[in-house]
């Protein structure tokens, strides 16, 4: 297996991950990267959900579908009297955006849709860099905004706006900073913020035992995660840190630097602290936490591990550094990448391809009865045509669609017996993540 990308999160390429739990459910709103225009651009904004924090999935957009604002970095998403608050970047300033379920549709407080003919309007604070929303509940019921640069105010009791003066938290080491995150944990409160950035990124901290507005102290080891040269992991950048219901253990998620650029990818690791709340160093491992929850499917995929062939593939990718030359990377796109179960490597057709295919092989007659495709960029959708035969040169429909669907993964069901299954990708990028079979 090739371990150059370990086991993200997901298997897509998403930043500033926020990751809350709700009924059960694991939600994970990001910025979508891999659109390939860097930050003049993001893809369509979607929340990933899990009941077991192992296998994800997303439905569709969390927006209506004459949405036209660029997403980026949003909040963790609050529950207030029966509405679901979240606080993204859009068109570069934060914007509240409020629904009935945590999949949306998500508009304004006054229900707009965000697009340009609504009118709709951005928070209002104006703020150097007003990016990057944080809101953390105290246990009196008191919300607070934190942003970019240190931002920090109280807001008022809807939500909707600062209560009172805006302020800054001054940490310990200045620079650039962004991905703010404010938390409490045992009757400290704790004031999370990045460093530099791309594949330098690094994780510093700040304490009170007061108040979300401090004073805040700075403890005397207070950076907890940076890049590992020997592991080669690069930049634990813009995330947040979440302890599951009914849990005492906290997890950071957070963005790595990727292919570079806004080609990125999330993944987690344990936090843990010291008997006087001080936090430990973050041991980056590239290798998931797992399940957190019972696994819903407990039968074996029958794919993982088998071979595959296809019609075409991308050639080796170099990753280029921007502010570390040490960053050894180069991607491969075989298509025995989409049967390692890794989500963080793919099979992709050469650039051309107009007819691309992907034909596994399970080595044996198999019976199957379930299917799922979990293609690259799938928030763009995809359509596309699923057969199965035993040899390979006769062939019988399966699944598939010819109209484009958003959503990941892509699911069919059919009992058949086979040894091969073929996907020719009918519209949508012709990729595939993982390649499941049941």
């Amino acid at each position: 297996m090739d371990m150059t990308f370990g086991h993200p999160l997901v298997p897509d390429m998403i930043a500033d991950p926020s990751i809350v739990e709700f009924d059960g459910v694991f939600y994970c709103y990001a910025t979508t990267d891999g659109y390939g225009h860097g930050l003049a651009t993001a893809g369509t904004p979607v929340v990933w959900k899990s009941k077991d924090f192992l296998n994800w999935s997303f439905q569709g957009s969390i927006f209506a579908d004459n949405f036209d604002a660029k997403f980026w970095a949003p909040s963790s998403l609050l529950k207030k009297d029966g509405r679901y608050y979240l606080y993204p970047t859009l068109d570069h300033q934060i914007t509240l955006v409020v629904a009935d379920s945590p999949e949306g549709p998500f508009r304004t407080i006054d229900g707009k849709d965000i697009n340009k003919e609504s009118g709709w309007r951005h928070f209002p604070i104006e703020s150097e860099q007003f990016i990057d929303a944080e809101v953390f509940v105290d246990d009196d019921g008191q919300a607070y905004m934190v942003w970019a640069k240190h931002g920090i105010c109280k807001l008022t009791p809807d939500w909707t706006a600062p209560d009172g003066e805006i302020s800054r938290v001054h940490p310990k080491r200045g620079g650039y900073s962004e991905g703010q995150y404010l938390f409490k944990r045992n009757g400290i409160y704790y004031y999370m913020y990045t460093l530099e950035g791309h594949e330098n990124y690094k994780y510093a901290y700040m304490m009170s035992r007061v108040s979300p507005m401090g004073p805040w102290e700075a403890p005397e080891n207070d950076i907890i995660s940076g890049t590992d040269h020997e592991k080669k992991i690069y930049g634990p950048g813009h995330g947040c840190f979440f302890c599951p219901q009914g849990s005492d253990q906290w997890y950071h998620a957070y963005l790595e630097f990727g292919r570079g650029g806004t080609t990125r990818q999330v993944w987690v690791d344990k936090l843990n602290f010291n008997e006087d709340g001080t936090i430990q160093f973050v041991e980056l491992t590239l290798e998931g936490v797992g399940a957190l929850r019972p696994v819903e499917e407990t039968r074996p995929n029958l794919a993982h591990g088998k071979t595959a062939t296809a019609s075409s593939l991308w050639p080796p990718a170099k990753v280029h550094p921007i502010a570390d030359r040490r960053v050894d990377r180069t991607e491969q796109f075989n298509p025995d990448n989409a049967l390692d179960g890794s989500n963080g490597t793919r099979w992709v057709a050469d650039e051309g391809d107009d007819a691309a295919w992907y034909m596994l092989d399970l080595g044996e007659a198999r019976d199957i009865s379930h299917t799922e495709l979990y293609f690259v960029r799938p928030t763009a959708g995809h359509a596309y045509r699923l057969e199965h035969s035993l040899d390979g040169e006769a062939w019988e429909p399966y699944g598939g669609h010819e109209d484009v669907i958003l959503q990941s993964p892509h699911v069919d069901e059919k009992s058949a017996r086979a040894r091969y299954l073929k996907v020719s990708i009918l519209k949508g990028i012709p990729g595939i993540w993982d390649f499941r079979v049941y």
